[in-house]
């Protein structure tokens, strides 16, 4: 059963992205990319998901981005440095922070650079949903 604002939805239904609610996924691990991407779709939700930070920035709808939830701990930009380039483009695109270790001074630096939601992974609960519905405006 999949919930939607607290409201069971019907899982066979089929996937309807909006176009006006795009989320771009930098993670530079693809079975968090691929889960991502499935448990997002299901919520009519439209993504792009890229392996790296090049890539995101790249992004031709990049401009109509709802949202990014972005892995912390990539290899060639750490999440916080591609968060500023993406807020030098765009200053108040919301951001969600995945990471495998949540400590406090990661979560401090979170705060300082204005991301909504720091998530410690694996994702196991329904919080980055949530939280994406409600920057998205669902909820």
């Amino acid at each position: 059963m999949i919930t939607q604002c607290g409201v069971a939805a019907d899982a066979g239904a089929p996937f309807m992205a909006n176009a006006e609610r795009l989320v771009l996924i930098a993670d530079d691990d693809q079975g968090v990319r691929d889960a991502l991407q499935f448990a997002l779709r299901l919520e009519g939700i439209d993504v792009h998901a890229h392996s790296g930070p090049a890539e995101l920035l790249a992004d031709a709808d990049l401009p109509r981005a709802a949202c990014v939830i972005l892995d912390g701990g990539m290899k060639q930009m750490n999440g916080f440095e591609l968060l500023r380039r993406l807020r030098a483009r765009n200053k108040q695109l919301p951001a969600i922070v995945l990471t495998n270790h949540a400590t406090a001074g990661f979560r401090q630096q979170a705060g300082a650079a204005g991301v909504h939601l720091v998530l410690e992974k694996p994702l196991l609960d329904t919080a980055l949903i949530d939280t994406l519905l409600i920057i998205l405006g669902d909820c």
